[in-house]
């Protein structure tokens, strides 16, 4: 379709390789040029719709049509991601299990490649598709090591890669395959209760960058904005001369305020936004070792953010409105 190739056009080839592996690992059905053409021009779509609210209500605020598209943009990607990561960790804590059954079956006296078709188990998940395609492509003629290495290319995981390499470089050298595979199997256990124990003990850390991120940072940029905008409100009340720089109330010297509240309130936005995004890749390498794995933090995160942002905002506004009494300027 024309759309298609609008879309393959403006966006750069390294995009659509991407896309094509990470559709693959998500083991989603779609090709990768209809998948971004929906992705865009839904987001088009929606930008469009924002930019249209924004003309009619803040004209000032036009650029959040263009965070806007990046989000929706982005959205979809993010899911794509997650997905892949999740059926690789299901493939990984189920790979233990696929290798002794397979190592079951070859000391029961099956050759290799049909001992790989009969472990192909419904309760092995997206596993069992790879181990079935490859034990077909195995009894059909291809070597038994190519085939193991297709199950690796289209799983999303550095254990269950490198398991497949160690096994078929294993095979190659002549070593036994049922005890091999016993062998790895117990191997990647040990690997995965390491990685358990490693998690539990930086897990303090992950709750504390959460904590300072997700609560103590709205409301330090909501206490600072408030403050901008009172300083701003009484500013704008108060005459000073041209010959002066401030004018004198009290003890205290005022002048006339340079920044403006929107602005600040805009620069604690982005903030907010950047410090969640940041915090949600250190607590998902604290966690798993790998950046991705905490992207699932971010939404969750400048949602925290900018609701505690308002609230702490509305409640400064009520109680220091309570507390404090009206002060006429002349």
């Amino acid at each position: 379709m024309k759309l298609y190739r609008v879309v393959r056009a403006i966006l750069p080839k390294k995009y659509f390789e991407w896309l094509r592996k990470n559709l693959t690992y998500a083991s989603l059905e779609i090709e990768e040029d209809k998948f971004a053409s929906l992705v865009f021009f839904y987001s088009l779509i929606f930008s469009i719709l924002v930019f249209t609210i924004l003309q009619l209500t803040f004209k000032e605020l036009w650029y959040f049509s263009l965070l806007s598209f990046l989000l929706i943009f982005a959205i979809p990607h993010l899911l794509l991601i997650m997905i892949g990561d999740k059926n690789g960790e299901f493939a990984e804590n189920i790979l233990p299990d696929a290798l002794q059954l397979i190592a079951a079956n070859i000391r029961s006296g099956l050759t290799p490649d049909k001992a790989l078709l009969f472990s192909a188990r419904p309760e092995f998940g997206i596993l069992e598709k790879e181990i079935k395609l490859a034990a077909k492509k195995a009894i059909a003629g291809q070597s038994l090591e190519d085939s193991l290495l297709l199950i690796s290319e289209k799983i999303k995981s550095r254990i269950v890669e490198r398991t497949i390499k160690l096994i078929v470089e294993g095979m190659r050298k002549g070593g036994e395959i049922a005890n091999l595979l016993e062998q790895t199997s117990e191997d990647i256990r040990e690997i995965k209760n390491l990685k358990k124990e490693i998690s539990a003990q930086v897990g303090m850390y992950a709750i504390f960058i959460l904590i300072s991120v997700g609560i103590a940072a709205p409301l330090l940029f909501s206490f600072s904005s408030y403050l901008v905008q009172t300083m701003y409100n009484i500013g704008s009340k108060i005459t000073v001369s041209e010959t002066q720089a401030y004018t004198t109330i009290g003890s205290l010297k005022l002048g006339l305020a340079n920044v403006s509240p929107s602005f600040i309130q805009t620069y604690s936005f982005l903030m907010l936004i950047i410090t969640s995004v940041f915090a949600s890749m250190i607590i998902g390498i604290l966690q798993n070792g790998k950046e991705k794995a905490g992207l699932k933090y971010i939404p969750l995160l400048i949602f925290l953010n900018i609701s505690i942002f308002f609230l702490a905002q509305i409640f400064l506004s009520q109680i220091i409105g309570f507390i404090s009494p009206s002060v006429s300027l002349k």
